[in-house]
């Protein structure tokens, strides 16, 4: 198997000093302005040039020599295998960073991760012999895992890609191990505690009845309970569409209310009185009667299953102007606006703007849109290129201190700062769901200062 380095080096011809007003937006969100990172510049860039140089053995190599005056940084992402496509969108936002924000005397290193953990391993030896002080990437949960394996005990620490829980639970994250995905655990909990600010206590959850639903269900009980709330009907559906149906009428209670209509309606049928007819004469355009008894529905899926779920919910009398639709960033999706059910749901996501400019830049220099997680590269690699410049206390500017900046950084998508736990914590925009797409409705915060109260 080939595997692929790629070399960028950072030269004086491309000094750091032109980009000083776009560096002063680096500043600390509150004290440490040496360790933040801005978002992507308005105006187009020229892409640098990328030298290939291809070797044939995966296996560690000797250290290479490295000048001290150099700080080398490895990235890590799938360039062979079923996720090359991703890997290459993660490489050029890499490739943008490193032009936006790379100081004199830097060099970033590329390494593929390929298709299995083994690959990875070896890939991080060699990052290891190679010198790299911080490994960003890999993608993946077991290439997490593989190459944490290797450079932790080293001390070098790693910034994965990774939007895999499964790395934090199996205690991968942590001690020098950062998981900087997005969760929709994150995501859930901001929704529902903006929820909660806008007065809704009662609420329901409708997931899929696999892992990945009652991992959000118990997530999203425990968020609910956190925040004031409660959590008053839970429901698992199939994949097939009987069973899908049948999981939706039932949270509905749609039996019981429709039941209660007719009741109603044969006890005003028994009034001869004009107040009663006119009554009856509403009662008949209704299917059922009373509410569903809760506030808000969480959803957590997104595509073709919530295309197929929420027309259900309008149908079995689960009225979207009653009950608040909420979910994850998976809704950011143009379908959405098109389907009348999901019109004014919210969902959590980073902050817009910034994201929208960068996609905007990416496909006017590769002709292509880029992944959604292709940011996360370009965030790493700004970190590392703007940390390089402070060398603390301990040496080295990728130190533990250094990066768990309590202050937090400022990335293309938003504020986020690395927790000793491994967990990578994010701002984010509640958005709602509208006709020509999604509509900011609460912006993301600016700084982790808690806010103040009267």
């Amino acid at each position: 198997m080939v595997f692929e380095k790629v070399v960028f080096v950072s030269r004086p011809v491309f000094p750091f000093a032109p980009r000083a007003l776009l560096a002063a937006s680096f500043l600390a969100l509150a004290a440490c302005a040496q360790s933040n990172l801005a978002a992507p510049p308005a105006d187009p860039q020229p892409a640098p040039v990328v030298q290939a140089a291809p070797t044939p053995d995966p296996a560690p190599v000797e250290s290479q020599a490295v000048a001290s005056d150099i700080v080398r940084v490895g990235i890590m992402v799938p360039l062979s295998g079923s996720a090359a496509g991703v890997g290459r969108d993660l490489l050029d936002a890499a490739q943008l960073a490193l032009f936006d924000f790379t100081p004199p005397l830097f060099e970033l290193r590329v390494y593929d991760s390929g298709s299995s953990p083994v690959i990875a391993a070896s890939a991080a030896a060699r990052a290891r012999a190679d010198g790299v002080r911080i490994l960003l990437g890999p993608l993946f949960s077991e290439a997490v895992t593989a190459a944490a394996d290797v450079l932790r005990p080293h001390g070098i620490p790693v910034y994965a890609f990774s939007s895999d829980r499964l790395v934090s639970g199996n205690l991968v994250s942590g001690n020098g191990v950062y998981v900087a995905g997005f969760f929709p655990e994150a995501q859930i909990a901001r929704t529902v505690e903006f929820a909660v600010q806008r007065g809704m206590f009662r609420f329901a959850s409708l997931v899929p009845d696999d892992s990945y639903g009652g991992r959000m269900s118990a997530v999203y009980s425990g968020v609910v309970q956190t925040a004031g709330g409660e959590v008053v009907a839970s429901r698992f559906y199939p994949f097939d569409t009987e069973g899908m149906t049948a999981t939706v009428r039932s949270l509905a209670q749609y039996d019981d209310r429709a039941a209660e209509l007719e009741k109603e309606k044969q006890r005003l049928a028994e009034n001869d009185d004009p107040i009663s007819k006119r009554a009856l004469e509403r009662l008949e355009t209704l299917d059922t009667l009373g509410d569903v008894g809760f506030e808000a529905l969480m959803l957590p899926e997104g595509g073709q299953e919530i295309l197929q779920l929420s027309p259900l919910l309008a149908f079995f009398d689960i009225d979207p102007v009653q009950v608040k639709l909420l979910g994850t960033w998976i809704w950011d999706d143009p379908a959405l606006g098109k389907e009348p059910s999901m019109l004014g749901a919210w969902f959590a996501a980073p902050p817009r703007e910034a994201r929208l400019r960068f996609v905007d830049r990416f496909r006017e220099i590769y002709g292509r849109a880029p992944d959604r997680l292709a940011t996360l590269a370009y965030d790493g690699v700004a970190l590392a290129a703007v940390l390089a410049r402070t060398i603390g206390p301990a040496g080295t500017p990728y130190a533990i201190e250094n990066l768990e900046n309590p202050d937090g950084f400022a990335g293309i998508d938003g504020i986020f700062r690395l927790l000793p736990s491994g967990e990578v914590e994010r701002g984010l925009s509640i958005l709602e769901i509208g006709r020509d797409g999604p509509l900011e409705i609460d912006p993301a915060p600016t700084s982790f200062e808690p806010p103040l109260t009267n």
